[in-house]
């Protein structure tokens, strides 16, 4: 108890540095930003710590844009940036995208990535003893990528494809993974092609304070679409969101996986990380099947200060109706937002998540959902 204590004290003590460094950046030259004609370019240089990476180093940025043509109501497309060197000696390069095209009528998102990475492996399931874990090494580019078209007003129906490559090293001589009964564990190809349709009224997507959110995608993995394995994934992303007086949202999000065949350890439905269940390592708990529900609080304080309280629930099962409330999943917590692009409402995210009285921070750019 005393321990947990301890880490509140850290994490506010750290939260206020990180706050006056931040307030330090916004007046001088810290943080670039650069117009040139419909074109926005915003560079920051950033220091994070979250408990799959420890403390970590880099650089990130956006760049936001709108063809010259295009009408002012029309969404700017954005590609953001990002690249970081991490205690644990991990390597990090990621460049999310989202691009609008004729008047919101045709939409392509998606990242590449390439990243060198170690993580913890905890086993499949909600029976992993609490004293087991084992690292593993894992090197992967990546490749995200939808394009869709409007159907309907905010409606998009199109396609979607996942590449990873992933080189799995340095297993432990003692651990489950170098046994070779969870599949994956020599890593291999993943490349996934199928359906997605996808809602989309936000009035922000970066800082939604009404409207709706849906995604729903299908994919298949096969030889004939280049995969060392055989699997289907199926995933549900839906969010929305109510206006407050004086500034305060609601914010609600559901978030369901369900995967059938030979799904490798490391494509499976997992609860954890900066964005499903803060508070506990990504990862901690997975299997073929998910379910996860968030809700949030946000308000704006003052100046450029926001501040929010979230809570989740969560569970992972082999099979859909194996799921048991017994083994479901509790998090909560708080956190403050540093505003760093104002027409987009972009803040800089530090939360801090409990579970369980552990006690896992996050700081990085963007809300979780």
């Amino acid at each position: 108890m005393c321990s947990f204590f301890m880490r509140v004290k850290l994490f506010f003590t750290i939260l206020f540095s990180v706050l006056f460094l931040f307030s330090q950046a916004i007046g001088g030259d810290s943080i670039l930003i650069k117009k040139i004609k419909n074109t926005k370019l915003l560079v920051i240089p950033v220091v994070f710590y979250a408990p799959e990476s420890k403390w970590g180093a880099g650089a990130a940025g956006v760049i936001r844009f709108k063809p010259k043509n295009e009408p002012d109501s029309m969404r700017h497309s954005n590609i953001m940036f990002a690249f970081s060197v991490t205690q644990l000696g991990q390597i990090v390069l990621g460049a999310p995208f989202q691009l609008w095209f004729n008047k919101e009528k045709y939409n392509i998102y998606g990242e590449a990535a390439y990243q060198k990475v170690n993580y913890l492996f905890f086993g499949v399931g909600n029976h992993v003893p609490t004293y087991f874990r084992e690292r593993y090494f894992a090197t992967y580019p990546r490749i995200r990528l939808a394009a869709l078209k409007r159907i309907y007003p905010h409606l998009y129906l199109g396609f979607r494809y996942f590449f990873d490559y992933t080189t799995i090293t340095q297993l432990n001589d003692t651990g489950k993974l170098i046994k070779g009964t969870i599949s994956g564990n020599k890593g291999g190809i993943i490349s996934g092609l199928g359906g997605t349709i996808k809602y989309d009224n936000r009035d922000n997507q970066f800082y939604a304070t009404k409207g709706y959110y849906v995604e729903l995608f299908a994919l298949t993995n096969s030889i004939a679409t280049g995969s060392n394995y055989r699997f289907d994934k199926y995933s549900l992303d839906a969010s929305t969101y109510l206006a407050l007086p004086y500034k305060q949202v609601l914010a609600f999000n559901a978030y369901a996986v369900v995967t059938t065949g030979n799904v490798p350890f490391y494509q499976m439905a997992l609860l954890g990380g900066e964005k499903k269940m803060r508070g506990i390592y990504e990862g901690r708990y997975r299997d073929k099947n998910s379910w996860i529900l968030q809700a949030e609080y946000r308000a704006q304080l003052f100046w450029r200060l926001g501040a929010v309280a979230f809570a989740a629930i969560g569970n992972v099962a082999p099979q859909i109706d194996q799921f048991n409330l017994k083994y479901t999943h509790f998090t909560y917590g708080a956190g403050i937002r540093g505003l760093i692009d104002k027409k987009q409402h972009l803040n800089l995210r530090f939360d801090a998540g409990v579970n369980n009285k552990h006690l896992n921070y996050y700081f990085t750019i963007g809300e979780s959902f």
